[in-house]
């Protein structure tokens, strides 16, 4: 669907019942037992639309840093960020696509943002005067694709199926070396979310170039198109019309630092309280859209056509679908008026989790002290990379061998029957699903131990280890803020209780987490770093470490 033609739809809504999202008073207090009323108040907080989806480096992620802050203030906790404080800044720049940036076809112009959108954060500037270009074949059809040395000294066009994983894709790029720029053939396929990260700017944490870099970009395929004259097929080794232009990256400060915020309820015995079980969860999300778009006739669209938000390939309706979505909007439309909506508020991605450690900490802290200490870090920077606990793993505030187990939760808030928790949406959620990543890679006696916390409570959690499994082309284990402390060495885990259609959209709203659940997960947390920091000795390692050097193998 057309973006112009969902900003036109009427409103829909899928639930009648939600509450509006609307800012609780800040100064509510919280009890000391973790309630669903504790953490819907906060979660209302962080992921209001004033906070404006807390991009790091805004003025909203900073906000929510100091909110995370003087919550640990309040119960206690110990500063444990930089000089005393605590938070723990990390290093980070924009960058956004030139919007000078231009390329022309022949002598037809390309649109930026529209018809290609450049990519390569890291590379030189690219200029192109009349370069050659050849069509290089379909990933990840490998029996298509042409020589390497055909591409040396010209512009290579690569087609990309739909669902083709990112890894797979720079394995077949990989082959080719000497061209002057790569064109995936995957702009319609990316998600406006995708688009305004790239022409808005996104944070990183390095802004140097790098000399050996390519340039790349996205093209749609009205621009294959114009580039092979009005062809939707070229075949392998098709040249196309010379190129001529320049795309690059601006490159600026964040307009506010970018923090890690850490703090530490000290343990009572004085022969383990410098050891740690650490907590986290992120405090960042995508922040806001410079269009808006009717809110509920998105929701409608995605819970047809995307049901993992942004990480289903965005596709053109059919004809029973559009039938489906109209179904949808029409039962709908007597009881719901249209909300222009731009905001991606990350209710979900990681509001649920970072409410969770601070629901958790309330209650380790009102009751009597564990034997080790419990570490709190909510990280910045995870959207961008996992930077901020990658920063903080290498720059930990303390020793990083003195951490004996880290879980992590990230998108812990859904989890209804509607949402959509495995690709495609094969299996619906139960109130006892939960996703668990790494629990037992380097140490089967942490994740024993978690799965026995999980085992004592009311109504157990079936741990779902689908993701966890070698291989596996989500990459969830290397896409989580936990492997940032795995590869250090220490035991580590993510769970989550799955992606849902409004992963990464203007959609993630409060009024549609599930509390309940929330509580219970949470509660589940809290049992387990209980137990693992009373363990009279730390959780043995019989798993190989990481290295600190290579790429992260799923």
């Amino acid at each position: 669907m057309a973006l112009n033609r969902l900003r036109t739809l009427a409103a829909v809504s899928f639930t009648l019942s939600c509450t509006p999202n609307v800012a609780p008073t800040p100064s509510a207090a919280t009890t000391a037992e973790i309630t669903e009323a504790d953490l819907r108040q906060r979660l209302f907080l962080i992921a209001h639309d004033s906070m404006m989806g807390r991009e790091t480096g805004s003025r909203w992620n900073y906000m929510a840093a100091d909110y995370v802050a003087s919550e640990f203030r309040r119960l206690g906790l110990e500063p444990a960020g930089d000089s005393g404080t605590y938070f723990q800044r990390v290093p980070f720049y924009v960058l956004r696509a030139d919007p000078a940036s231009r390329l022309t076809a022949g002598d037809r112009d390309l649109r930026p943002f529209v018809d290609f959108l450049p990519l390569s954060l890291s590379a030189p500037p690219l200029t192109l005067n009349a370069a050659p270009v050849i069509f290089a074949g379909t990933a990840p059809d490998s029996a298509s694709l042409i020589p390497p040395d055909s591409v040396v000294g010209k512009v290579m066009v690569l087609n990309v199926t739909p669902g083709t994983s990112p890894r797979a894709i720079a394995g077949f790029a990989s082959r080719y070396r000497g061209m002057l720029a790569t064109l995936q053939v995957r702009l319609d396929q990316m998600g406006p979310e995708v688009v305004a990260r790239y022409r808005d700017g996104r944070p990183v944490a390095d802004s140097s170039r790098n000399p050996r870099a390519g340039a790349v970009a996205f093209i749609s395929q009205a621009a294959l198109r114009t580039i092979f004259d009005g062809t939707d097929t070229p075949k392998p080794g098709t040249a196309g019309r010379p190129l001529t232009g320049h795309f690059d990256f601006v490159r600026s400060a964040t307009p506010y630092p970018a923090r890690n915020v850490v703090a530490i309820l000290r343990g009572s015995d004085p022969a383990l309280r410098n050891q740690y079980v650490s907590l986290s969860a992120h405090n960042d999300h995508v922040g806001f859209d410079r269009a808006p778009v009717d809110h509920d006739s998105l929701r409608a669209f995605n819970r047809v056509m995307r049901p993992m938000g942004a990480d289903s390939p965005l596709r053109q309706p059919d004809a029973a679908q559009w039938t489906q979505i109209r179904s949808i909007l029409d039962s709908l439309r007597k009881v719901h008026t249209p909300k222009l909506d731009s905001v991606r508020n990350g209710a979900d991605d990681d509001g649920s989790g970072t409410v969770s450690i601070l629901e958790i900490a309330e209650k380790l802290a009102s009751g009597a002290r564990p034997r080790r200490s419990v570490l709190f870090v909510s990280h910045t920077g995870e959207e961008d990379g996992l930077v901020g606990s990658r920063w903080y793993g290498d720059h930990s505030t303390v020793p990083i061998d003195s951490i004996v187990a880290e879980i992590d939760q990230d998108m812990i808030g859904r989890g209804l029957p509607t949402d959509m928790p495995r690709a495609g949406g094969t299996v619906a959620a139960t109130p006892t699903y939960l996703e668990v990543v790494g629990a037992k890679r380097l140490s089967r006696e942490f994740g024993d131990s978690v799965e026995a916390a999980n085992a004592r409570q009311p109504l157990p959690f079936q741990f779902d280890y689908t993701y966890d499994a070698p291989g596996h082309p989500l990459q969830y284990y290397c896409r989580a803020d936990h492997y940032s402390y795995a590869r250090h060495g220490v035991p580590s885990l993510a769970m989550s209780r799955g992606e849902h259609l409004d992963y990464h959209q203007i959609t993630d709203e409060p009024q549609y987490i599930d509390y309940p659940d929330l509580a219970r997960v949470s509660r589940m947390v809290y049992t387990a770093a209980l137990s693992l920091a009373n363990m009279s000795h730390r959780p043995a390692l019989d798993g190989p470490k990481p290295s600190l050097g290579a790429p992260c193998v799923q």
